[in-house]
């Protein structure tokens, strides 16, 4: 039985001013931090293959704390509580790099575990947001207000992308024309700074937020093995094997992207954000075609389309280093992403019930964290074998290509539910990631609480 909204209208409308407020803040913190660290790991001298790591193996941090957040919820007896937490120790795990930064010296163990907490953080409190925020927004208006929440996120983080990518590529002339070299890197440390803030500022925003319903009734914590074994195992299991593998196969190569575009290539901060934009704006552009083609033809038809089109994306880079080509590559590949995503979260959501979402989410999120680790680490040492040249980077990323057409041998043996009414998912975006457009979680609650119907 759903439990009763204690809330005025003039509360509930407070309530969602303040989590719009939140997820802009929270795009400011993604565009001037998240999106920055392998390049400020390369400026402080690490080197290609440990920065490539850097954006894959600490996410695996978050995603194990994910697994401990419904102990600690119930702990703390809110699920705002547990939000707030993460949320403000999020920002604060800034300092560390700012001080490197103005200190112009990081060691590379230093640098991982900062991003390994930054990143525990930022996965860990992921569940429990999902949850709150389908207490806190009525069930009439979500997907009217998770649309124009997002498009404002979206805006925040492509201003605050370019307006990071601007100023550092001002400060290294500046300093480089003075003869100061790496002193351009105290840029960094004021753009991490201004991340921890936003982030400190998304923090009070939650605080403002109320939670009509501190421990929603309903919800089940499912453990995998029920979901590959249980009554959904032929949508939901094979289709979670499918999603595994082909994250595995397409790490193999994506981390290895902007060091690709900065040190193999040269390029400057202004093209690397230039690009990392086009996958992210291919997304944006995409996601409202995405959700009508998935309408009239079904998200099969659209999961086809998706793990067709994001088989070759990774070779294609070995054709030209044009920026103008790759500005073409990125926004394609893009729309490439967002339509396997969209297709995939239409299918695992709608395969299982409502009040089980969030805990089948939460898993899938640490095994694809894994499978993360375990493709970037084999690109890791493929990269050292082939000499850590541009003719490695080239290998990587035919490699990468070649892994992902085996996958289609898993797609085939997906059944495909016939979904009753497809209702596009809405996504938050947790980072920015060239080739992918962006590391997003799907906002469980912008689907309708009613079941859907799958035969």
């Amino acid at each position: 039985m759903k439990q009763p909204d204690p809330r005025t209208t003039q509360q509930i409308r407070r309530d969602l001013r303040y989590s719009t407020r939140d997820a802009m803040l929270f795009s400011v913190m993604v565009g001037c931090g998240e999106a920055y660290f392998v390049a400020f790991a390369l400026a402080m001298g690490m080197g290609e293959a440990l920065a490539g790591l850097l954006g894959s193996v600490p996410l695996l941090a978050g995603a194990l704390l994910q697994l401990i957040g419904p102990w600690a919820v119930s702990r703390l007896g809110s699920h705002k509580r547990w939000v707030v937490l993460t949320a403000g120790l999020q920002g604060l795990s800034f300092l560390p790099m700012i001080i490197a930064a103005l200190m112009g010296r990081m060691p590379a163990w230093l640098m991982f575990v900062s991003v390994g907490i930054y990143w525990a953080l930022n996965l860990g409190g992921g569940p429990a947001w999902n949850t709150w925020i389908g207490t806190i927004v009525p069930g009439p208006v979500r997907a009217k207000y998770f649309a124009s929440r997002s498009r404002r996120a979206q805006f925040m983080l492509m201003v605050s992308l370019i307006g990071a990518g601007l100023l550092l590529y001002i400060g290294k002339r500046h300093f480089d024309g003075e003869g100061q070299g790496d002193a351009y890197l105290k840029v960094f440390a004021g753009l991490f700074a201004i991340a921890g803030l936003a982030r400190l500022g998304s923090t009070w925003c939650h605080a403002r937020v109320s939670e009509p319903v501190p421990m929603p009734e309903g919800q089940r914590k499912v453990p995998i093995s029920a979901f590959l074994r249980g009554p959904n195992a032929v949508s939901g299991g094979r289709l979670l094997l499918y999603m595994l593998c082909l994250t595995m196969c397409a790490q193999v190569s994506g981390p290895f992207f902007a060091p690709y575009m900065l040190k193999a290539l040269g390029f400057d901060y202004l093209v690397f954000a230039g690009l990392l934009c086009c996958s992210f704006l291919g997304r944006v552009v995409a996601m409202p075609l995405i959700g009508r083609f998935a309408k009239k033809h079904g998200a099969s038809a659209l999961l086809w389309v998706g793990g067709l089109g994001v088989i070759p994306m990774s070779a294609i880079w070995v054709i030209s280093p044009s920026p103008w080509f790759l500005i073409c590559v990125q926004f394609t590949s893009g729309v490439m992403w967002a339509s396997y995503e969209m297709a995939t979260m239409l299918m695992l959501l709608e395969s299982i019930p409502a009040n089980e979402r969030t805990s089948v989410l939460t898993t899938q999120n640490a095994l694809n964290a894994a499978m993360m680790v375990v493709g970037a680490t084999c690109g890791a040492l493929l990269f050292r074998v082939m000499g850590e040249d541009i003719s490695a980077y080239h290998a990587l990323f035919l490699t990468s290509a070649s892994l992902r057409v085996g996958t289609l041998i898993l797609l085939a043996r997906v059944h495909m539910p016939k979904i009753a009414k497809i209702r596009p998912v809405v996504f938050r975006t947790m980072s920015l990631r060239p080739q992918f457009g962006g590391f997003d979680r799907p906002v469980v609650s912008s689907i309708d609480d009613a079941d859907s119907v799958t035969k």
